[in-house]
């Protein structure tokens, strides 16, 4: 029997639906999600395997035009897979034609790739949200800017033609035996992933801002028979902003801490104790520091 396993790159800009099908595709949540552009801020492996095919996505930050320390470490770290992956496939919002993030970004991946072997899928992704006579203008759109000829529609939050990708994928990589072990979903360590589903919370619930200037970090794991006891900072880069993330009598963190907690406690199976501070660290974005310390850039 032939065995098949990769690195398949999911590239983008942002709020396109990477996140998303990455963790329907995986099974489990691997990678954060919500509506707020940038929400992937690292690479982040989610990994799939069957009896024929091993496949581990790496969900890339979106690709931006960026204005902050943190952003360019964002862009660097998306181009960066690139150079590491079997299989390159290109999210983009099927639902509208392509704009100018787009444009850069097909320049981007024609430059580096036109002379390349490595194998291309466009993934136009929000179909539900695109309009019958606008299918083959965007569709022809988008092959034209990224110079690719496979293409799949898909509505990543439903799973629709998701499988059908897959499938697309898996004929595209090679013989090779797996390179995880059959029950791992992802290389991130669960420190990390605790620190990311505060943050979720935290995005979903917030504004303006708020959600581009926070950081988690946690500060302390320690495991008990029983128990997981988790310390995390909260980092802000304005007081307004920590004030806002506390809440009246410290009802908003009380709440971003309990809808975490509930996750982690389903991702580990045991019972977890969260607790959170927040922080003021004027500029952290810009900091080269403080970025190496949260572990934003290397």
């Amino acid at each position: 029997m032939v065995f098949r396993a990769g690195y398949v790159a999911l590239v983008g800009r942002p709020n396109v639906g990477k996140s998303t099908l990455m963790n329907r595709i995986v099974g489990e949540k691997v990678s954060i999600v919500s509506n707020k552009p940038q929400t992937t801020r690292k690479r982040v492996v989610g990994i799939t395997t069957t009896d024929d095919y091993q496949i581990a996505f790496m969900d890339t930050p979106g690709i931006h035009e960026p204005h902050t320390n943190l952003g360019k470490s964002m862009v660097d770290q998306a181009k960066g897979a690139l150079t590491e992956v079997d299989v390159l496939v290109i999210v983009v919002d099927g639902a509208h034609h392509p704009g100018e993030t787009d444009k850069t970004m097909g320049r981007f991946i024609k430059d580096e790739y036109s002379m390349s072997a490595l194998p291309k899928l466009l993934c136009l992704n929000k179909m539900d949200l695109l309009k019958a006579e606008h299918v083959q203008r965007n569709v022809e759109a988008y092959q034209k800017l990224f110079d690719t000829e496979e293409f799949m529609l898909t509505t990543a939050v439903r799973g629709t033609n998701v499988d059908r990708l897959v499938a697309m994928i898996v004929e595209k990589l090679p013989e090779r035996a797996p390179m995880y072990d059959a029950d791992e979903f992802t290389d991130q360590s669960q420190r990390f992933m605790a620190a990311e589903f505060v943050r979720e919370k935290i995005l979903i619930a917030t504004r303006e801002e708020v959600p581009h200037a926070t950081a988690v970090v946690v500060d302390e794991w320690i495991e008990e028979e029983a128990l997981t006891r988790i310390h995390a900072t909260i980092h802000v880069e304005k007081a307004s902003q920590r004030g806002i993330l506390i809440g009246k009598q410290g009802q908003f963190l009380k709440k971003v801490g309990t809808e975490a907690r509930e996750e982690l406690e389903k991702l580990q199976g045991k019972k977890i104790f969260l607790e959170l501070h927040v922080k003021v660290s004027e500029d952290w974005r810009m900091n080269p520091r403080m970025l190496r310390e949260m572990d934003y850039e290397s």
